[in-house]
């Protein structure tokens, strides 16, 4: 499915103020010392190698549906696009964090942070450990993101702060019960949903709404939300709740096929990764809870690193014979009719309800 112009649209605007704000931090850092420049160079060129930017469309468009009137929209734009640009440099460092603790070598079809430094080290003849210093740059490039998103973040009001703060307290959380369960090899559907609950449905789409929607500049100025009571303001909130975390959890579920069965190049990064990680998800939990004796001999192999395509591809066979395939279906079917069915009671305008429709339907519907 191709991207709906509600999401493309805001990526562009996104990607040209990230791109901007880069360009700057370079000059800047060329004129004390162009070896600084490295470290911004090395963000850009993760955050120009692709990404949806949902976060940053689900901002957007939960402050469309919650300003006042069309003068708001023209006169704070800006406000809405530097969350958005947030949204994407924190993904990013989240992103190149993630890339060292599971060792991959690409993300969004190129060669991941720690493991092109790593190399520059090797082919430079520089002293020392290629791996410790890979995987050291790549934690600094990624704080480097972390920190330019604090920064657009800065001084939007109480409520904006509030959800800032707990949504990176949440993903950090997240990555850890991710990190802890593969290690521990817990498959089972709680802990999926757990995980899911942490780093998708929260992070991705329901925080993301929530602080777009208390991103009005009345909000931003006097910690209040707009035209909003304190009543109504709460209630959206809520709302906004019961329509993300269906959607994050279709987002999550829809995820693990694609990681399954889906493209290499469509992902950008080698399909059955999930597989030799060991990574908790829903499809596995079904499957697992489902197998047969000889059947789980095979899902035993989950979280090997050094399995084969052959051992990937025989679990695959696995998870469609246990019918964790149409489960998975009919579960991100039934969860995106409970997301729409929230939706329509949001106090929003009939342009934003429109715009969040259709990104409901791609976040489901899409094949990478």
């Amino acid at each position: 499915m191709n991207a709906p112009r509600q999401l493309t649209d805001v990526a562009d605007i996104v990607d040209t103020r990230m791109t901007e704000l880069l360009d700057a931090e370079c000059k800047k850092w060329t004129e004390i010392d162009p070896r600084l420049t490295e470290l911004v160079e090395e963000l850009a060129r993760m955050v120009s190698s692709g990404g949806k930017r949902l976060r940053s469309a689900f901002v957007y468009w939960a402050w469309r549906g919650a300003c006042a009137d069309s003068n708001e929209v023209a006169a704070n734009e800006t406000v809405a696009i530097d969350a958005g640009a947030a949204f994407e440099f924190l993904q990013t460092f989240a992103l190149i964090h993630d890339d060292i603790m599971d060792d991959s070598a690409y993300r969004r079809g190129a060669v991941t942070v720690h493991t092109a430094n790593a190399q520059r080290m090797t082919d430079a003849g520089w002293t020392g450990e290629p791996r410790r210093y890979g995987e050291g740059v790549a934690i600094l490039v990624g704080d480097l993101g972390h920190v330019l998103a604090d920064g657009l973040m800065s001084e939007r009001g109480p409520r904006v702060a509030r959800l800032w703060d707990e949504l990176r307290i949440e993903l950090n959380l997240g990555q850890y019960l991710d990190l802890r369960s593969a290690a521990a090899g817990q498959f089972d559907r709680a802990t999926a949903r757990q995980v899911a609950t942490f780093k998708t449905a929260l992070y991705t789409i329901v925080r993301p709404l929530q602080l777009g929607a208390s991103l009005t500049s009345a909000a931003a100025a006097q910690g209040s939300a707009s035209h909003w009571s304190e009543d109504e303001y709460r209630q959206n909130m809520e709302r906004l709740d019961l329509f993300g975390r269906p959607l994050g959890r279709a987002f999550q579920l829809r995820d693990d096929v694609l990681g399954l069965v889906g493209d290499d190049n469509a992902m950008g990064k080698p399909v059955g990764d999930d597989l030799r990680e060991g990574k908790p998800t829903e499809l596995i939990a079904h499957a697992v809870a489902n197998a047969d004796r000889a059947q789980r001999q095979v899902l035993e192999q989950i979280g090997d690193r050094d399995m084969s395509p052959q051992d990937a591809e025989r679990i695959v066979d696995v998870v469609r014979e246990t019918g964790a395939l149409e489960a998975n279906e009919s579960e991100i079917e039934r969860l995106l009719g409970e997301s729409k069915q929230a939706l329509h009671t949001l106090d929003f305008h009939a342009d934003a309800v429109e715009a969040l429709q259709a990104l409901a339907d791609y976040v489901v519907e899409r094949d990478r």
